[in-house]
């Protein structure tokens, strides 16, 4: 009888191991069910994240829980939750970053869900900030996830959020039509298109820079403003074609030098 009393703590060592891992087993499903029947709907990425870090989670403690059971020592035990905590820590960083940027981002609201936003890799329109990814649609009506951990260690430029936006557009004129006829032509064109493509009354003046002028051409920089930075490439293609519409000379190329001969 004293020599089956081993093989009888190990069958029994066994059996609580595998009660352990089926309980621990059991946990995580109960936690995935409750997560995805509690979260899904209103946040799938949310739901998705919670309950793989949670499975994680569950399954690291139930593991560890064998672990003294299955005769380890208490310095192995130490050095596994050591190993493990690093583990967790890593395999989560993503999530909490994530987690923590979308709470502010959502408090502190440097740009809010309608707003035009330019990234250092995208641009469009935002349609909805989760708690770990912000989604935006760009101009070529693509839908685009962005990590919330980005938008808020990235430089991001909002540009709604201060009225309407400025587009720079530079145009060369022939310097023999006259300042005064260029900038009312050109004026009347901004201003048309500013009306077309916003809100902005009949009132408001374009901005018109000359930046550089010769005998022959004159260089213009023309700031055209719009309520909707989706319009952007249409107002600039708008303005070409009505600028090209005006049939303007080009300007004349210089006459070729004569050299006296008469030396």
């Amino acid at each position: 009888m004293a020599s089956a009393s081993p093989l009888t703590g190990t069958v029994l060592s066994l059996l609580l191991v595998a009660l352990i891992l089926s309980a621990t087993w059991l946990t995580n499903f109960l936690f995935g069910r409750l997560i995805i029947g509690a979260v899904w709907k209103r946040n799938r990425s949310l739901a998705y994240e919670v309950s793989s870090v949670g499975g994680i989670i569950i399954w690291t403690a139930g593991v560890l829980l064998t672990l003294p059971v299955l005769g380890a020592s208490d310095t192995v035990v130490s050095v596994a939750i050591l190993l493990v905590g690093v583990f967790l820590i890593l395999a989560t960083r993503d999530f909490t970053g994530n987690w923590f940027a979308g709470q502010t981002i959502k408090k502190i609201a440097p740009f809010k869900i309608g707003d035009w936003i330019r990234t250092p890799s995208t641009y469009g329109r935002v349609v909805k900030i989760d708690d770990l990814y912000t989604t935006l649609i760009t101009p070529e009506n693509e839908s685009v996830a962005i990590p919330n951990s980005r938008l808020t260690s990235d430089l991001v430029v909002d540009r709604s959020g201060n009225g309407p936006i400025k587009i720079p557009l530079e145009v060369g004129v022939p310097s023999e039509l006259g300042i005064a006829t260029v900038y009312r032509s050109i004026s009347e064109i901004a201003q048309e298109l500013s009306m077309k493509f916003s809100d902005i009354g009949e009132n408001e003046l374009p901005e018109i820079y000359v930046i550089a002028q010769s005998a022959k051409t004159t260089r213009l920089k023309v700031m055209l403003r719009i309520t909707n930075p989706a319009n952007e490439e249409e107002a600039k293609s708008e303005f070409r074609k009505r600028l090209a519409a005006l049939n303007w000379p080009e300007p004349l190329a210089p006459p070729p030098r004569i050299e006296d001969d008469s030396s």
